[in-house]
């Protein structure tokens, strides 16, 4: 006889601040548009974090919204998967591929507006997809979603060839604007932390020039290099809630005095209602601010193609990988305290392994 399938699932929900517990759930079915996955790995992003924790931060009214008709399935919106089943009308995916999967879409963001991959199955729209190459790795298909981000940055700074690009802030983002910077055409690039490890690792991955914040001033350490002028964009990811140990605004500051006039900032750190441009310096001198546009589907294809080709790594970010569904809370904690665990991606969770 042939095993009866489990029509169960286990699946983390949100109760409320700090309060996620494992559940068992039917599992659910496809809509016509949308498929069936098994998730492979995934892992929380530094926003998910934050409003697991109880901050008001981008995503907290969705959040509340969901909570208010009773335990939610939220979060978990960077992850792979393996798609195991069609909803009616779904010709641009097949039952096996793998895939990486977009954070969002016209109908909401995964996690926030519907049910998000904190659990063994999911169900999507099949557009969310892209497949990856048999040599790209699950848990790299899980950092494409924040690579895609960064992509998104570069394409809005209309970056020239030979540019002098700063990037402000080492983690996962920083060290992926770094690479596609790199990849763009960027004829300089200067990556600005205070962790000696990434400071290493940027220049492994092609920074020209790195400054380490810690005791040096990053914008005259800029107009130094640069012979006075400036550089042509900085990109800020290192800014955010101080209580989180992050910089405020004091980054976005800086950016504005190191560019030279009429140059670009890419702003990526979001610091809530809090956020406040240096009006005075930005428009005497004709600086530009950008903040990456929604990520669009051809962003997030070129994403997958890059790290397909190796002209992106992602495997040197990638410190933590955990086994089992049992361990999404410790990614959790392990992501809110990177530095204290030496991460610079977030800590990832295998949910099911290749084959199973």
């Amino acid at each position: 006889m042939f095993p009866v399938p489990n029509p169960f699932m286990r699946a983390w929900q949100l109760h409320g601040p700090g309060d996620m517990r494992l559940a068992t759930l039917p599992q659910p079915e496809p809509k016509p548009g949308w498929v069936k996955v098994r998730i492979r790995t995934v892992q929380p992003s530094i926003t998910e974090t934050l409003l697991f924790n109880g901050e008001r931060t981008y995503g907290h009214a969705l959040i509340e919204r969901a909570l208010a008709r009773g335990p939610a399935q939220a979060f978990g919106h960077e992850f792979s998967a393996e798609v195991v089943a069609l909803g009616e009308g779904v010709t641009s995916l097949v039952i096996g591929d793998r895939v990486a999967a977009r954070g969002s879409h016209p109908e909401g963001i995964v996690g926030f507006d519907y049910p998000g991959a904190l659990a063994e199955y999911g169900v999507f729209p099949a557009s969310l997809f892209v497949r990856l190459p048999d040599h790209v790795s699950d848990s790299e298909g899980a950092a494409v979603q924040p690579l895609s981000d960064a992509v998104a940055a570069v394409h809005a700074a209309n970056l020239r060839l030979g540019d002098t690009v700063v990037i402000i802030g080492l983690g996962s983002m920083g060290l992926s604007c770094l690479q596609v910077a790199r990849t763009a055409g960027a004829g300089r690039v200067i990556a600005i932390a205070r962790r000696p490890q990434v400071l290493a690792l940027a220049r492994t991955l092609g920074a020209d020039e790195v400054i380490d914040a810690t005791d040096t001033d990053p914008v005259e350490a800029v107009r130094a290099l640069t012979g006075g002028e400036g550089a042509d964009v900085v990109i800020e990811t290192a800014g955010g809630p101080v209580a989180q140990g992050l910089a405020g605004n004091e980054t976005l500051v800086q950016a504005g005095k190191m560019l030279r006039d009429e140059g670009t900032v890419v702003g990526i750190a979001f610091d809530g209602d809090a956020t406040q441009l240096p009006y005075g310096v930005f428009r005497f001198r004709a600086l530009r601010f950008v903040y990456p546009s929604v990520l669009t589907r051809r962003l997030f294809e070129t994403s997958v193609h890059l790290v397909a080709s190796g002209r992106v790594q992602l495997r040197p970010l990638i410190g933590c990988v955990l086994e089992g569904i049992e361990q999404v809370p410790e990614a959790f904690l392990r992501t809110a305290h990177k530095s204290r665990y030496g991460l610079i991606n977030p800590a990832q969770v295998v949910i099911h392994a290749g084959g199973s």
